[in-house]
């Protein structure tokens, strides 16, 4: 259906764009039926990278200066010995490990599991819980009703409650504002109908073609322009 429709564009261009483009294809819907997994591959790939991203971003953001501020002798009590407060950045590090070890704790305990969490929230602490998370990534998004009350909006904002593919999108999002790593544009064709319609996506963690919905990875993008300049 896609290549009929890339076949109707290339001839739509070469008669010089005259009258109406083609039509878009009509997308087939997809439903679930019990017994089918809750989540396809795609959904899989798609967690597995953003929680791995979460934790490379939540890295870079713990390492800035200033996220962990001095205390002053203004600031504490007399006779106490002084110690270092979290930043606006360093709270929110902070929550995202809370949470990490949270969904860990609950996949375990339903997976049945033995899995020994740290006491504190750590960077070796979240980086454990994401290997944990990816590696299981299958089992866990089969866990029926796995969800997370998650403060990825702010404290501002009400909790939550996600799903935890959209979850560990939304953390991915907030990150990459904060630390301004967010993917621009790409001049990169679509692999699917040729055309330059990609546009990055935060709820999907990928380009998408506005024209027929093709998922393209930023690595993938980035592999695309570079063949289509070496060409």
């Amino acid at each position: 259906m896609r290549e009929a429709h890339a076949d109707a564009v290339d001839r739509w261009v070469r008669d010089g764009t005259r009258g109406e483009p083609p039509p878009e294809p009509v997308m087939p819907t997809v439903e679930w039926r019990p017994g089918e997994p809750l989540h396809c591959a795609l959904c899989r790939a798609t967690c597995e990278r953003a929680l791995l991203v979460v934790d490379e971003l939540a890295d870079t953001l713990a390492a800035r200066p200033g996220v962990v501020k001095a205390q002053t002798r203004w600031s504490r009590v007399k006779g106490t010995r002084p110690h270092g407060s979290l930043s606006r950045e360093g709270d929110v590090v902070l929550t995202l490990t809370g949470e990490l070890l949270a969904v860990q704790k609950e996949a375990a305990r339903r997976l049945k599991l033995a899995e020994r969490l740290p006491a504190d929230r750590s960077g070796l602490a979240r980086s454990r819980a994401v290997a944990f998370l990816v590696n299981k990534v299958k089992p866990v998004l089969a866990l029926d009703g796995l969800t997370v009350v998650s403060s990825v909006e702010g404290e501002e904002r009400e909790p939550v409650e996600l799903g935890v593919v959209e979850w560990a999108l939304a953390w991915e999002t907030r990150l990459r504002r904060l630390v301004d790593d967010e993917p621009g544009q790409t001049l990169a064709r679509c692999p699917g109908c040729e055309l330059r319609r990609l546009e990055w996506s935060p709820r999907a963690g990928y380009y998408v073609c506005e024209n027929c919905g093709r998922h393209v990875s930023e690595q993938e993008a980035l592999e695309l322009v570079s063949g289509e300049v070496g060409g």
